[in-house]
């Protein structure tokens, strides 16, 4: 992702793909401190192809220790130097030059701002409250056990160890052309359990379209196996198709023995588990499904080898 690094401060930032640059910290999204800067000094941003530099200051900008001309757009280079309000003033380096990507943007400043690749987990791996990752629409959602809600540009996401707000990326068509989107094909998907008498054991192989990916044995199984059998004994009901295989998060703590955090690690090994493997689609991270107090398995076509009813 595009980054600019101060050669003075070593600090980084990621762009937006519409950056404010200036002294007036309500609308700039990197503070310029240096007094020959303006309130709203400059701004770069992404055209589709290119980032574009534009001066809107009474100091000028430079660009290789070349003046900007005010109100002119100038293309920016990989490793262009930037300098904003006068020739004495920080050097800004342009070290990626790539295309914008959604952001998370820290509201605390012992955070770091993170770049939304496949799936991220809020706000640690190691103690998971929300999972971010992007649709089968390709629309970024945020699941926590609240559910699954759409993300949209400023929405507040809160952890226990911090807080950060989406930044959406600007649709371009040249950047669409250039990025490889994720099917919204429905892909068929079956899940296939392989048990040990005890249940202490417990494989799952899942099956996507004809691609076999062997997820082999692991604890957290044991949930998917639970959910699995909730699913098709609700198949076999009365109960309305959309309600089939929700089960409450308490009793589900209750029947396995752990409390609710664990059981979020639990899912979010499930998840890492299916980064790892390939082929991997958006579809697959969503065999989960979340709404408020309870979660389920999101597939209807499950086969479960034995077990204690073998």
């Amino acid at each position: 992702m595009a980054t600019l690094k101060n050669t003075v401060s070593n600090e980084t930032i990621l762009l937006r793909s519409h950056h404010l640059f200036g002294r007036h910290s309500g609308s700039s999204n990197t503070l310029l401190i240096n007094p020959e800067s303006s309130r709203l000094h400059a701004s770069i941003h992404w055209n589709g192809t290119s980032w574009i530099l534009q001066d809107s200051s009474s100091n000028g900008t430079f660009i290789n220790e070349q003046a900007a001309t005010l109100g002119n757009k100038v293309i920016l280079n990989l490793d262009d130097n930037i300098q904003f309000g006068a020739l004495d003033a920080d050097v800004w380096c342009l070290i990626n030059n790539d295309c914008p990507k959604c952001l998370l943007v820290p509201i605390e400043s012992n955070l770091k701002p993170i770049e939304l690749e496949e799936v991220v987990f809020l706000p640690n791996e190691e103690y998971p409250e929300m999972t971010i990752y992007q649709s089968i629409n390709n629309e970024w959602v945020c699941e926590s056990q609240d559910g699954i809600m759409p993300l949209e540009s400023g929405e507040k996401l809160s952890t226990l160890a911090g807080s950060w707000y989406f930044v959406n990326v600007d649709n371009f068509e040249e950047t669409k052309k250039n990025v490889t989107k994720q099917t919204t094909k429905a892909l068929k998907i079956n899940a296939n359990f392989t048990v040990s008498k005890n249940e202490e054991h417990v494989k799952l192989t899942i099956l996507l379209e004809d691609k076999m990916i062997d997820l082999g044995e692991r604890t957290h199984h044991y949930l998917l196996l639970i959910l699995a059998r909730k699913r098709m004994e609700d198949q076999q009901s009365l109960a309305e198709e959309n309600e089939h295989g929700w089960m409450d998060k308490l009793l589900i703590c209750q029947q396995i023995g752990l409390d609710e955090n664990h059981l979020n690690i639990h899912i979010y090994r499930f998840r890492k588990q299916l980064i790892k493997a390939r082929p991997i689609t958006m579809q697959l991270m969503q065999i989960i499904e979340r709404r408020r107090g309870e979660i389920r398995l999101g597939l209807d076509t499950i086969n479960i080898t034995g077990g204690f009813d073998s």
